[in-house]
């Protein structure tokens, strides 16, 4: 009997091998066995993926992330060890290089957020810097940021058993605070660990917790000791501040372990002599002791901060319009900060501005938020998911939706918010093809461009790169698999005033970091474009496999030469001609043997014959079906001529009697040369013996 099959959509893309079987589902139908080097397109079926052209040896360099001020005025960022350049993406013409305080091994945690003409860049072991242009972007500097108010560490406050006076109360005043003289015990008070006194002319300090113990050398809660160490201020509390009758007070002098000098920065209550244990000194939350911020981003003109070595799991909201003030108040537009506590609550990884601010965490997903204006007494902290995420790969904004990758690093996950459920959802979007970052050591960075096609670039583990047709309109989800001959360790994308979005790698070519521009205008990769003089061109180094490709308004085709060493020999019939060289790219399109018929049946163990095969494609040239070439000529073509890219029907007749689930179903392509298959129809035979 004769069974009609039509294959014209690749919306599922490329399965997972556990899915072989899987001809239940409506993605076996939908998906494919293997798409290599191609792209599945929204409109359905697959077209070549883009090539790149060679821009520059970058050796050294270990990420790229982008300065976009807007679609006009974009940037690349190039980080070395402990040195950035900047790239004008319109000329690509280097704009400066500064000096960085990030080494090779820091550079890939380095988070950042940009905000107009700056970004802050954050890192666990290194204080916040900023970089900035101004707004005529020539002047680039890249500094430690300056805060007006740095934010307070109230987890490790000190809060000294001493009385203490500052000599005034109003804000901007520069007053001391001077400490009276050391308590004598009494015996109906509390002592704690550390607690100094005076007893029968003698200074006892506590050596642990204890009420009604009279100090004595022979006991075990008294030791003697002196008045020095009775004493509360060191040098090292300048910049610290004492939290006291309502109002804060910034050191700026230590004049003795008894006395010191500050600013009021908030207004005291009154000025007068502050109880034990009532007032606090409240160290700066960011030092070399206590760990720098580790992730940043902005939300309602607010920077927030978030995860030192010592307060993992706090989030800081600066002050609303300033970016530098982190002096914690009650009213409405000051700074505050939150604690993300909870059982699953571990450091938190990445911070990402959507309805809320979302905390990504190791153990779960939480967002910062409001019922109203955000403020220090609106502010609320509630978990929606518990996937957690991975440490290694920052997230990326794709829509409405935040990606980013499972614990484990091999899983992509896409965070959104439902109205049905009335909060955040954290779907899977990998488990088809989850074979993908499991057969290739992880994720390791996450690109979106949008223009021209909705593509979710990653970068994998082992220098292979994988993608997402991204598309949730047309509910397209399609992943592929990409080799650029070479290892790529970064992507990042910019966009465009007009046009598509550019994207940028960078790709390690025989021990040589280069940086590349993803094009669809390119047929090969790392492509460099030469004119030919005296029938050659010099050879390109840092290439394992040279071809070679001439283009012209209506035609394109495969160049041949002769490779003498130092230069490739086209003839002279090319002089004055410009050539495209670079690495070819090989297309695989595997396709799952068809399943004819309906579940719970199964047409898997018949015998089938391939009788015709119709293609349908769209500006090709030399595509191979089971790795037989595919002539797409026409009668109206002259065979003399150089080729132009076929556009549609072509029809391949041939085949011969397998079992079902054995018949070859393989369309490849590895010329310098177009190609997109838009859909295929087959007329097989089918035998029930």
């Amino acid at each position: 009997m004769k069974q009609y099959i039509m294959k014209n959509n690749f919306s599922a893309g490329e399965l997972a091998p556990t899915l072989y079987t899987r001809t239940d589902i409506q993605q076996y139908a939908n998906g494919a066995k293997t798409l290599k080097n191609v792209i599945p397109l929204v409109e359905g079926g697959v077209r070549k993926r883009p090539g790149t052209l060679y821009l520059f040896d970058k050796n050294t360099a270990v990420r790229i992330i982008p300065f976009v001020v807007n679609s006009a005025k974009t940037y690349l960022i190039v980080l070395k060890p402990n040195i950035i350049e900047v790239i004008d993406t319109n000329s690509m013409d280097l704009a400066l290089v500064l000096a960085s305080p990030y080494t090779a091994a820091q550079i890939h945690d380095v988070q950042f957020v940009q905000y107009r003409y700056e970004m802050y860049l954050t890192h666990s072991e290194v204080p916040l810097h900023r970089l900035s242009c101004g707004s005529n972007f020539l002047n680039w500097q890249l500094n430690q940021f300056v805060y007006t108010h740095v934010p307070t560490d109230s987890e490790n406050a000190r809060y000294p058993f001493r009385k203490g006076k500052p000599s005034g109360k109003d804000i901007g005043a520069f007053v001391s605070f001077t400490l009276d003289v050391i308590n004598a015990w009494v015996s109906t008070q509390a002592y704690l660990m550390g607690d100094v006194v005076s007893y029968a002319g003698i200074y006892y300090q506590a050596l642990r917790d204890s009420t009604d113990k009279i100090p004595n050398a022979n006991n075990l809660d008294w030791a003697p000791t002196t008045a020095e160490l009775g004493a509360v201020f060191t040098a090292s509390d300048v910049g610290s501040f004492i939290e006291v009758n309502g109002g804060i007070i910034k050191i700026t002098q230590y004049i003795n372990a008894n006395h010191v000098n500050g600013e009021i920065l908030k207004k005291l209550d009154a000025d007068i002599l502050a109880i034990e244990r009532s007032w606090g000194i409240l160290p700066p939350a960011f030092n070399a002791e206590n760990g720098y911020p580790r992730c940043c981003t902005f939300f309602k003109q607010r920077l927030v901060l978030s995860n030192t070595k010592k307060a993992p799991n706090k989030i800081w909201f600066s002050a609303v319009g300033g970016n530098g003030n982190f002096l914690e108040t009650t009213d409405d537009g000051d700074a505050f900060s939150i604690v993300s506590a909870s059982g699953l609550s571990n450091s938190i990884l990445f911070l990402e501005a959507q309805r809320g601010v979302i905390c990504l965490t190791s153990g779960g997903e939480y967002m910062v938020d409001s019922d109203g204006v955000l403020t220090p007494t609106t502010v609320n902290i509630n978990e929606h998911s518990a996937y957690g995420a991975y440490p290694v790969t920052r997230p990326e904004r794709v829509g409405n939706e935040l990606l980013f990758i499972q614990r484990g690093g091999r899983r992509v996950r896409a965070l959104t918010y439902r109205f049905e459920v009335d909060g955040l959802v954290s779907p899977e979007i990998s488990s088809l093809s989850s074979h993908i970052g499991e057969d290739h050591n992880g994720i390791n960075e996450i690109s979106y461009m949008q223009e021209p096609e909705s593509l979710v670039w990653l970068v994998l583990g082992d220098g292979m790169v994988a993608t997402i047709t991204f598309n949730r309109d047309q509910e397209v989800l399609a992943w592929a698999q990409h080799d650029f001959g070479g290892d790529v360790i970064s992507m990042c994308s910019v966009p465009t005033q007009l046009g598509s979005d550019r994207t940028f790698m960078l790709v390690k070519r025989s021990g040589t970091t280069c940086l590349e521009e993803v094009s669809f205008d390119a047929f090969v990769d790392s492509q460099r474009t030469v004119v030919v003089a005296d029938g050659a061109v010099n050879k390109p180094s840092l290439l394992n496999n040279i071809v070679a490709y001439h283009q012209g308004d209506d035609f394109i085709y495969q160049a041949t030469f002769e490779d003498s060493g130092a230069k490739l020999d086209f003839g002279d019939d090319l002089n004055g001609e410009s050539i495209n060289i670079g690495q070819p790219i090989e297309c695989v399109v595997e396709l799952f043997p068809p399943e004819l018929s309906q579940a719970p049946l199964s047409s898997m163990m018949h015998k089938a014959k391939v009788d015709r095969t119709a293609f349908f494609f769209n500006k090709t040239i030399a595509p191979e079906i089971n790795g037989e070439m595919i002539e797409l000529f026409t009668y109206d073509d002259n065979p003399l001529a150089p080729s132009k890219p076929h556009t549609g029907y072509h029809l391949h007749e041939g085949g011969s009697w397998e079992d079902l689930h054995q018949v070859p179903l393989v369309i490849s392509h590895n010329k310098p040369l177009p190609f997109h298959l838009q859909a295929m129809a087959m007329q097989m035979s089918i035998n029930e013996k």
